[in-house]
């Protein structure tokens, strides 16, 4: 149970974070080498563009040159590409003094400004283009002091011949790179020889007087900045999905364990074992299934005793039903024959006198009132346990009905020491079936008639309020109930082991009817006796 579902858990969650921080990995690296190589292009436009106003404004200045230099610094190089002008002059001198001649002079000046940034080509940053002007400049002024043919030669093998051996291969290659592009534009140059070359992110502006201002920067910083970005968000998504794994161990322990403990808890109630419980405090559907779990385990458990009590109560009910069978047979059977003997006896005539026939009689009909009694006490129970018995209830004094009761019995037992005492107002009225009251107080007295101990014992009848009650109690001395037997006197068919008298009927029937009229029944130990108590709501 265990590895099913921590470990399904556990493996969902590792692919879901998986995933996850791979899409935010591949989703901010490719996010940032968009947006830093935009933003550098940006700059690179901007410091151009900055640098295409100052020149056409003022051209070529110390100011241009502070501003290249500094934009250098800060890792952008800018290059001027000046328009190419070709002049030529022709100077013819003719001197008619003696002897000399001036010859034709034919004057070429070229200037070129060349490529003034570059981490190769720092020596020629516009100081190339100063030297070339320098140059000729120079040549000029010192061939009008010594001699054309000098000047010429000097002016031509410093400026020209200086700048041309420096930069002159490269210069091509980059013109014509930057030729091959529109003005505004971005886009890649490689610069360099066969043995390093390096891709330039470049961007063309061109000047009012037709030159041509290139900014560039190198694409390896640009890679080496995105390379260090997508290593430092590789190494921080890692520690993410460690914690994620770390978070995902106890979010699925925390989820599977109180699933494999209640998984368990239904396993013993399965087996009928309901001691197992559900412990913990949470508040979630997990704490609610558990709650749920103990509720049913409860329920399962008070109903499956009372059916096994219910079972039990069949049990012995089927074993009283079977004794009271056999009882009941033996306590008809009794009458039946002592009535048959005494009718044989008078349809033969062997009696032989009037008196003696008259007892017969008399006999007779005892032993048919005793038959009539069990009958009546098997219809009473029949009713009761149907729950066709009825009440027909009345308003009466209370202690009217006891009277009669004990009245009657004190008629047929003078012998015996019956004990009435009345602790109610004797007009208190109580609304009862007065019948089957009658019948409750007359099993109650015979009962303890049979049960009295001595013979001349007391009998003691009381009646008394007690908290909105009218309870009234019948004691008899003799022998205590075993405590075992007190809950089973009230049960049908129930005699106790000493107990030979009976059907098991009376006591039963006495619960019934005071049940039915909404009370209880309570029987308790004394002193050298017992007392059976009926309590009747006013």
């Amino acid at each position: 149970m265990r590895s099913s579902i921590f470990t399904r858990l556990m493996l969902y969650l590792s692919i879901f974070f998986l995933i996850l921080c791979s899409l935010t990995y591949f989703a901010l690296t490719s996010y940032f080498e968009v947006y830093y190589t935009q933003s550098r292009t940006d700059a690179l436009i901007e410091k151009t563009k900055e640098v295409l106003s100052i020149y056409n404004q003022d051209g070529l200045t110390p100011e241009l040159q502070s501003f290249v230099d500094l934009a250098e610094e800060e890792g952008t190089v800018i290059q001027i590409i000046q328009k190419q002008v070709n002049s030529a002059e022709t100077s013819l001198v003719k001197n008619t003094a003696a002897e000399s001649v001036q010859v034709d002079q034919l004057q070429w000046t070229k200037t070129t400004q060349t490529e003034k940034l570059g981490s190769w080509v720092n020596s020629q940053k516009l100081a190339a283009s100063e030297n070339s002007q320098n140059g000729s400049g120079s040549g000029a002024g010192h061939g009008e002091g010594m001699n054309a043919g000098e000047g010429s030669g000097n002016g031509t093998g410093n400026g020209s011949g200086n700048a041309g051996s420096s930069g002159s291969g490269m210069e091509n290659s980059l013109e014509n790179q930057v030729d091959a592009h529109q003005n505004g534009e971005s886009f890649v140059m490689i610069l360099g020889n066969s043995d390093h070359q390096v891709e330039w992110l470049s961007y063309k502006e061109v000047a009012a007087d037709g030159s041509q201002i290139v900014g560039r920067i190198p694409l390896y910083s640009v890679n080496e900045v995105i390379a260090i970005v997508q290593k430092f968000l590789l190494i921080f998504l890692i520690v993410i999905f460690s914690c994620s794994l770390i978070f995902a161990y106890f979010f699925t322990r925390g989820i599977s364990k109180p699933i494999i403990r209640l998984n368990r808890i239904a396993k013993e109630m399965g087996n009928l074992n309901f001691t197992e419980k559900y412990i913990g405090h949470r508040k979630d559907e997990i704490g609610q299934l558990g709650e749920t779990l103990n509720h049913i385990s409860d329920e399962l458990e008070t109903t499956i005793e009372k059916l096994q009590g219910e079972l039990n109560k069949e049990r012995t009910l089927d074993k009283m039903r079977q004794r009271f069978t056999a009882q009941v047979s033996h306590e008809i059977q009794t009458p039946l024959a002592v009535i048959k003997s005494y009718a044989e006896a008078l349809e033969d005539g062997v009696l032989e006198n009037q008196d003696e026939e008259s007892e017969y009689y008399i006999t007779i009909q005892k032993e048919t009132d005793k038959i009539s009694g069990i009958a009546n006490d098997l219809l009473d129970l029949s009713q009761i346990e149907s729950g066709a018995y009825r009440l027909k209830k009345e308003k009466v004094p209370g202690f009217e009905v006891i009277s009669s009761v004990i009245d009657r019995f004190r008629n047929t037992y003078p012998e015996k020491n019956i004990i009435l005492k009345d602790r109610c107002e004797p007009e208190l009225i109580i609304e009862m079936d007065r019948k089957r009251i009658e019948q409750v107080f007359y099993n109650l007295m015979s009962n303890a008639i049979k049960h009295v101990r001595p013979e001349d014992g007391i009998i003691e009848v009381e009646c008394e309020l007690c908290s909105g009650q009218w309870v009234v109690s019948v004691y008899n001395t003799g022998n205590v109930i075993p405590e075992s037997e007190l809950d089973q006197i009230w049960k049908y068919f129930y005699k106790g082991e000493s107990d030979k008298k009976g059907t098991g009927l009376g006591l039963a029937i006495v619960k019934g009817i005071i049940e039915c009229h909404g009370g209880k029944v309570e029987a308790v130990n004394r002193e050298n006796g017992v007392r059976f108590e009926v309590a009747l709501p006013l």
